[in-house]
């Protein structure tokens, strides 16, 4: 019986232990597939191992001038990458000693640390600890954000594991120290180190390293500027933990805690301050990376942009705005915007949008760099300046720089019935005078004609056509659009001027030379972009009347000596914005000047104003970038860049004098001509009607068409001012005494019967 008992009790220990075991396994296995479930869930939406192999933390943008002095830095953080080998041996042992001690054995996570965690969180009753490596802070600082939760934990503990697998120690360390950050907007230890101790960071010594290395933790609390007690704890702290690790001796971490902690620390006030050299221009710039590269790669991809900009050139033409504030402030104006580029590839070699470096925040009232570029973003009219587009289109539609036109007073109504008139800057009208001439002289009514005679429409067409960016409808000016009178904007409307002197060939501005990536390798270099938008023909004739406008016309200020010029003057509609646009054979330049608030100047044009501007400019944009001294004319039959040596006119070319005012071939009696080698087919067959010496007055039966004689009627007879080779030769043969003279007479017939 009491074996029997035995028996009995065994079994059930055995029946319980199989149970036991039973529901163990049970449970192991649904703890695993539990855990294994809340892997790939968690782990679905994380990157892979091929992915993390492309890991760089974003780089700070660095943009350079064409001589390769630094213009700015671009970035969302402020960071610098530098390898490990120039990274301080201290510095990576400080950092492993007081963030993760067990950096060099653990699989990327340390269980010890978390259950060392775990134990402080369960004791304060919060989440005070997370026991968190360096490798599982890189994978938080990379992909997670720092929100405290469970979820984000087990994902930073799958991502730490993957990143222990894809890269070695040195590798993680190294993003590290480029990621992290260190207090006041430093991203990584090359920024920290130039803004703390200004000096690169292989330069630090150990008291250095340390005071860097306790910063990650809670860089605002550790500032050595704003908490330099609890900045020095920590630093010493970090001292003896790498003495205790055999990292330092007892000896060099007691003389490094003897180090005050100010020490070489550079001015707080020089911490964030970013310089940026030619403002207007490299914000120009880093609108055209944005557009070409997207924001990302501009703010966080560490590119090293070499641009067009020409420093010296830069400091000169900064000079000469801040020269002429006086002159133009006398005038009522207190902006100026002033753009150079080369002609041949569009590359803006100079750039500045504004009279004044800071201006007054309306909203705010503080003072404020003043980023507002007039050169690229205000709208203004460009006045006459525009008119050679209208010519363009003239001479695209079949007129000739010869062709006549008059300026009689003309009149436009308005559906409304509201009426208007052009008029000429001078007062004067009905002459007649050529359209080279017209252009020279700004004559608004020829303009106006000029553009009723071939539509509104192949105006605007041509005008774009060239690069002319137009800031509303242009439709809605009418034909005071011939005037100037739709906004537009100085870096394209000085582009577009310069097709006249490259061929008929229209260049796109630019502040790009070349752009590196973050490894240094070349990933864009600029290419000539060109797009035809006049024919040879039709170019090197509004280039001749361009060249009248500085050597006869309202332009003569914006001469510069041993270089031909070519330019058009603007003044816009009540005085409110002068221009002048124009180039030399290799260099354009756009200046423009006027109110910051729009209203009225009391005085000038921009013939008087921004034409000796322009010349300013040029004369030092010449010195420095040399190029031809003349322009080439090559499809109208000569080349006048080689005035040593004469081209002579083909056999279908001829060289003719043309007086300036008639078109017409000129006569000794013409007050301005100019010299043109045209095709035979389009030399004008007369002489100029308008000056001549040999017109004279006589008197005209109108009866018989005859020279008048002494008994024609005083109501038959006219007076008329013929040209000497067209005065009758034969009297009135109908009013003559009877049986006195014959049927027809001649003039001596008449005189030998006076006598």
């Amino acid at each position: 019986m009491q074996e029997t008992r035995k028996t009995t009790s065994l079994q059930r220990l055995l029946n319980i232990a199989t149970w036991l075991s039973l529901s163990i396994g049970i449970g192991a296995i649904g703890g695993a597939c539990c855990l294994l479930t809340i892997y790939y869930v968690l782990a679905r939406d994380l990157p892979q191992v091929s992915e993390l192999t492309s890991i760089r933390p974003c780089e700070a943008t660095v943009i350079y001038a064409s001589d390769g002095e630094r213009l700015a830095e671009v970035y969302a953080v402020r960071r610098k990458w530098v390898p490990i080998s120039r990274i301080p041996r201290y510095l990576q042992l400080a950092t492993v000693a007081i963030e993760d001690r067990r950096f060099y054995s653990h699989p990327g996570v340390d269980p010890r640390s978390i259950v060392r965690a775990l134990m402080v969180n369960l004791r304060e009753g919060r989440y005070a600890q997370g026991g968190s490596t360096i490798t599982q802070q890189l994978a938080r600082s990379l992909f997670l954000t720092p929100e405290k939760s469970l979820k984000r934990k087990l994902k930073e503990i799958i991502l730490a594991i993957r990143i222990e697998r894809a890269f070695s120690k040195q590798e993680i360390l190294e993003m590290y120290l480029n990621q992290v950050c260190y207090g006041h907007g430093a991203y990584g230890v090359e920024v920290a180190s130039q803004l703390y101790f200004g000096k690169h960071v292989w330069e630090l010594n150990l008291p250095q390293c340390a005071m860097l290395a306790a910063l990650p933790r809670r860089p605002a609390y550790y500032s050595p500027y704003e908490h330099p007690g609890a900045c020095k704890a920590r630093r010493d702290i970090i001292l003896d933990k790498m003495a205790e690790l055999g990292f330092i001796t007892k000896e060099e971490a007691e003389e490094a805690k003897r180090t005050p902690i100010t020490e070489g620390l550079v001015d707080l006030r020089q911490i964030g301050v970013q310089q940026v050299k030619a403002h207007y221009f490299t914000n120009f710039a880093i609108k055209e990376l944005v557009q070409r590269f997207g924001t990302d790669m501009v703010y966080k991809g560490g590119l090293k942009v070499h641009t067009s900009l020409d420093m010296k050139l830069q400091r000169e033409v900064e000079r000469i705005v801040q020269n002429n504030l006086g002159r133009i402030r006398a005038r009522g104006a207190d902006q100026i915007a002033i753009v150079c580029l080369d002609i041949k590839s569009g590359k803006i070699l100079a750039m500045v949008g504004g009279a004044k470096k800071f201006r007054v925040d309306r909203r705010t009232g503080k003072l404020v760099r003043d980023d507002y570029n007039r050169a690229t973003q205000a709208p203004n009219q460009p006045g006459s300046s525009f008119k050679p587009y209208v010519y363009a289109a003239a001479l695209e539609f079949g007129f000739k720089p010869y062709s006549i036109f008059n300026d009689s007073r003309i009149t436009f109504v308005s559906a409304g019935g509201r009426a208007w008139s052009p008029k000429n800057y001078d007062g004067i009208y009905g002459r007649s005078m050529t359209l080279k001439r017209a252009l020279a002289m700004s004559n608004n009514v020829i303009a106006v004609k000029l553009c009723r005679a071939i539509g509104i429409d192949r105006v605007i067409e041509c005008a774009r056509r060239m690069g002319f960016r137009f800031a509303r409808d242009p439709y809605s000016a009418s034909y005071t659009l011939a005037l100037g009178a739709i906004d537009g904007y100085l870096i394209d409307h000085t582009a577009a001027m310069a097709c006249a002197a490259n061929g008929g060939n229209r260049v796109f501005p630019t502040t790009l030379d070349k752009v590196y990536d973050g490894r240094g390798r070349l990933i864009y270099q600029s290419v000539l972009r060109t797009f035809k938008a006049l024919s040879p023909e039709v170019s090197e004739q509004l280039l001749e009347m361009l060249i009248a406008v500085v050597t006869s016309g309202t332009g003569r200020a914006a001469t510069v000596n041993g270089y031909q010029i070519a330019g058009k003057t603007g003044t816009s509609n009540e005085l409110r914005d002068l221009w002048f646009v124009g180039f030399s054979p290799s260099i354009a330049c756009g200046v423009w000047v006027g109110r910051e608030d729009n209203r009225p100047l009391r005085s000038g044009s921009g013939g008087s104003v921004c034409a000796p501007i322009f010349s300013q400019v040029m004369r030092v944009a010449l010195k420095l970038h040399p190029g031809p001294k003349r322009f080439e004319f090559i499809a109208l039959g000569r080349n006048d860049n080689k005035p040593t040596q004469p081209l002579e006119p083909r056999e279908e070319f001829s060289r003719v004098n043309i007086c300036d005012d008639s078109g017409l071939l000129a006569t000794s009696a013409c007050p301005s001509i100019h010299e043109e080698i045209l095709p035979k087919d389009q030399i004008p067959r007369r002489e100029c009607s308008l000056h001549r010496v040999d017109f004279v007055e006589v008197a005209i039966c109108k009866l018989s068409g005859k020279l008048a004689s002494f008994y024609c009627p005083a109501d038959e007879i006219v007076w008329r001012r013929l040209p000497a080779s067209s005065v009758p030769t034969e009297i009135c043969p109908i009013h003559r005494p009877r049986n006195e003279a014959p049927e027809t007479s001649t003039v001596e017939d008449q005189e030998q019967a006076d006598r």
